[in-house]
């Protein structure tokens, strides 16, 4: 029996309507889909800006710190008292753009250098508003030492054959370099003159000639020379003083145990010096040793970190100290746990009477003057290996001296190894080139 037509077609009526509201709920459902995706994604690209902004503010605060310690070396404390002991803060600034508006604040905590280092760790936790997180940037801020170089001279440098250094070589003047380099080997002008000439900036028969260039910007030695009267000021407060000795000056052994022999030097001859013992010392607590008159030094197998300095003040050119080092000078172990920083009003020099083969580790510096061998007083020896860095304002010695026919004097054979730890773990109050850089930083995530 069939149906009626007017009850098949309310049949398919209501079955349209059905589908029809069925469309429109899923259609309604996607939209509010959609709409909630859209608000979702708003919401997540807001906090993502929000996010970037607040780490863009963190390394505003590092940037700041940079800036701040460049102007200032010594305020680890953004310019206040406390609080007393490190790491020190929190310190929090606003930080604005270039039109005032407020973008965030900054807050810092800054842990200074450790004993023997340069290297200051600044945390800056940088915030935004309507971001209820931070952003946090810990970034190591160094000041390199002016032992950052094997050989550093406001004047020329020549290098024989027999030379070999390992280890960035400079000279604001120019080089001749006849032996092998390990390391890059510059100079400041494009070329100089000498007695032989007009050179280009690095020249001679040595090489590899890749690492050689010229010119590069010069090194103030304005910023080489060593604060002085501050070294005797901090040698006086917490570290060693000595003044007239009753002869010409000391000589000081330093020893394996930590400690210093401390001698008067009654005369110098040709065959060595004339010494009388006074006293066995500790180590200087804050590591300055300062003379006030010449010195004579040697030691194997130092463990501690020491600054040896000869100055008379205030300064006159007819009455500046020199060092002598008069044997072998070495550390315990070069792993940059040891260090000795030897800094001459004048010279710092090695006389005639060493022997044949020597070695010293440390980190030297002439003020106003050289270093090298007293060549004035001849003597032929074999070999010199020096592990360190050299830094003089002159160069009326060096290692060595030719002309006549052969060595005439000095270390036929030289070897100059870069100590890559005086960068930035130089010797106590050694100076350094007053700039700072960013040498490593990373962003410190918590766990929620």
């Amino acid at each position: 029996m069939s149906k009626h037509p007017a009850s098949q077609s309310h049949q398919e009526q209501g079955f349209i309507m059905l589908t029809a509201l069925m469309m429109a709920f899923v259609l309604s459902s996607l939209g509010m889909i959609a709409a909630q995706l859209l608000i979702s994604n708003a919401r997540f690209t807001q906090y993502e800006t929000r996010s970037a902004r607040a780490m863009q503010v963190a390394e505003a605060g590092i940037n700041y710190y940079l800036w701040h310690l460049s102007h200032n070396s010594a305020d680890y404390k953004d310019g206040g008292t406390t609080p007393a002991n490190p790491p020190y803060g929190p310190y929090t600034h606003n930080y604005y753009d270039n039109d005032g508006n407020l973008l965030g604040t900054y807050t810092l905590n800054i842990t200074p250098p450790a004993s023997g280092s340069t290297i200051t760790t600044i945390e800056s936790i940088g915030q935004v508003p309507h971001f209820s997180g931070t952003r946090t940037i810990l970034a190591q801020i160094g000041q390199p030492s002016f032992a950052n170089y094997i050989f550093l001279s406001d004047v020329e440098l020549r290098f024989s054959p027999t030379s070999t250094t390992t280890g960035p070589v400079h000279s604001n003047v120019g080089i001749e370099f006849n032996g092998t380099n390990n390391g890059s080997v510059t100079a400041a002008n494009t070329t100089y003159t000498n007695g032989s000439g007009n050179h280009n900036g690095v020249w001679g028969t040595g090489g590899p000639t890749s690492q050689w260039q010229y010119p590069v910007p010069s090194v103030d030695f304005t910023e080489v020379t060593a604060d002085l009267s501050s070294l005797s000021t901090m040698a006086q407060s917490n570290g060693i003083y000595l003044n007239n000795s009753g002869g010409i000056g000391y000589y000081f052994v330093l020893k394996s145990n930590g400690t210093i022999d401390v001698y008067r030097v009654n005369s110098e001859g040709s065959s060595g010096i004339n010494t009388t013992f006074i006293q066995n010392r500790a180590a200087p607590a804050n590591g300055i040793l300062f003379s006030t008159q010449n010195v004579w030094i040697s030691g194997t197998s130092w463990p501690g970190r020491i600054t040896v300095v000869a100055a008379r003040l205030p300064d006159n050119s007819s009455s500046r100290r020199s060092i002598k080092i008069t044997n072998n000078l070495t550390y315990a172990a070069k792993d940059g746990s040891a260090a000795i920083g030897l800094i001459a009003q004048n010279d710092v020099f090695v006389p005639r009477y060493v022997p044949n083969t020597m070695e010293v580790n440390a980190a030297l510096l002439s003020q106003y003057g050289s270093v090298g061998y007293d060549t004035t007083n001849g003597g032929l020896k074999t070999s010199f290996t020096l592990y360190g860095a050299v830094a003089q304002n002159l160069n009326d010695y060096g290692f060595k001296t030719t002309g006549c026919g052969s060595y005439c004097n000095g270390f036929p054979t030289t070897n100059y190894n870069f100590d890559s730890h005086l960068i930035f773990a130089p010797p106590p109050q050694y100076p350094t080139t007053g700039n700072y850089s960013v040498l490593n930083w990373r962003e410190q995530l918590f766990n929620p």
